[in-house]
């Protein structure tokens, strides 16, 4: 695969891209900010597609657990983590999010109140609340840039607000921490002491940087897999996010039967588009050796932006493990967040910032998150604009 070759994006309905164009006005900005990759898909996996495409019949698809993506599945755990599961367990949904709102509302009733860290993924807010639910939000410590949690306030925000479930985002996005053994195992003993089901978003496992280990709560902390709901798809791994397939894995039955129950409540049954199946058997069968080219390629991406930024400006760059999103602190331009997108999108670029993490510049500083799943050469671009704006907005020495 040549990650270096440029895609041409415009008008092929990517919200990435023309959604970034239509707000910004213009086709020149480059859009850093949607987690989606511009790179193909692995070559096996295209070809899956276009092989369905080209029967010309896209009828109701079969229920995954009718097909052999269960046992690829687990095959793939086992391989990529050591993580062995029962694939009798695994459950689907049309997406990650789509999947963690099956299970808020499957499990937890109205105005009960849900915890996670933040700064969040904001779709985390957007499930809860939609659900009439209470967010609680988690502050992580950052120490330098590096993002830890504050085990004495995690505990006691799930006792003062009588806490009923816990969203885990393992690896963090958008900080890009993997969370070690013992983190896992302390989140895991302190919502078993305090009966909290756990939602574990790994929709980034697949993506960890070279150097770095991830694993599964589930794997980490045995004892606590009768109320855990781990959450995965290939869907930011292998770049097939608009297939809509993911899925989910408890070893809690009732947990699965009431998340079965609440799709068929919501008319939403679990069954994937034609081509998601033999996409993520495609993938997860034939495409692990482009995954690992893919990791060392983005692990060079990061190295790269890292130096620019940090050596031209006063910005610092969170250290990460793990996606390929940059946190990146601006705290010390001394503008608005408001102030920052205007300036961003006048220097033709488009990135999310405080906000969309469900942070506020009094409380949080002031961030930046950036896509560099891109070519290097347009990742230069982007770059260069996001120095140039940073330059244009910093605080005038006399």
């Amino acid at each position: 695969m040549d990650f270096d070759q440029i895609q041409e994006r415009h008008h092929t309905y990517s919200i990435k891209w023309d959604g970034a164009c239509q707000t910004a006005g213009t086709n020149d900005v480059l859009p850093m900010s949607i987690a989606d990759m511009d790179f193909q898909a692995p070559q096996p996996v295209i070809a899956a597609i276009v092989q369905q495409a080209q029967h010309g019949i896209y009828g109701y698809a079969s229920e995954p657990n009718m097909t052999q993506a269960p046992q690829v599945i687990a095959q793939w755990l086992k391989k990529r983590n050591q993580w062995e599961i029962d694939p009798a367990n695994l459950g689907y949904c049309a997406g990650v999010v789509n999947g963690l709102g099956l299970a808020i509302q499957a499990l937890t009733k109205e105005q009960d109140a849900i915890i996670t860290q933040t700064p969040l993924y904001g779709h985390f807010k957007i499930a809860v609340e939609a659900a009439q639910r209470r967010l609680i939000s988690n502050p992580l410590k950052n120490q330098s840039g590096h993002f830890t949690i504050d085990w004495q306030l995690f505990e006691q925000q799930i006792v003062d607000n009588q806490v009923k479930m816990a969203i885990l985002c393992n690896p963090h996005n958008p900080s890009g921490r993997v969370w070690t053994s013992a983190e896992l195992q302390q989140y895991a003993k302190i919502c078993e002491q305090h009966q909290v089901i756990i939602l574990s978003d790994d929709i980034h496992s697949d993506l960890i940087l070279p150097g770095n280990h991830y694993q599964p709560l589930a794997k980490a902390y045995p004892a606590c897999t009768q109320h855990l709901i781990t959450f995965k798809s290939p869907s930011k791994t292998f770049n097939v996010a608009g297939l809509q397939f993911a899925y989910y894995y408890t070893e809690n039955e009732h947990y699965r039967q009431l998340m079965a129950d609440q799709a068929e409540y919501q008319s939403n049954p679990d069954l994937p588009n034609s081509f998601g199946v033999p996409a993520v058997i495609a993938a997860y069968q034939q495409s692990e050796a482009w995954l690992d080219q893919l990791l060392v390629y983005l692990g060079a991406n990061f190295k790269w932006l890292t130096e620019q930024i940090e050596s031209q400006t006063a910005a610092r760059v969170t250290p990460s493990q793990a996606t390929y999103l940059a946190w990146i602190d601006v705290s010390y331009l001394k503008v608005s967040e408001a102030q920052l997108q205007t300036a961003l999108v006048n220097h033709g670029l488009v990135a999310q910032t405080n906000s969309d993490f469900g942070l506020t510049t009094t409380t949080g500083g002031l961030f930046v998150r950036l896509n560099y799943a891109m070519p290097r050469s347009q990742l230069a671009v982007g770059i260069q604009r996001f120095i140039a704006t940073l330059q244009a907005l910093a605080p005038q020495t006399v």
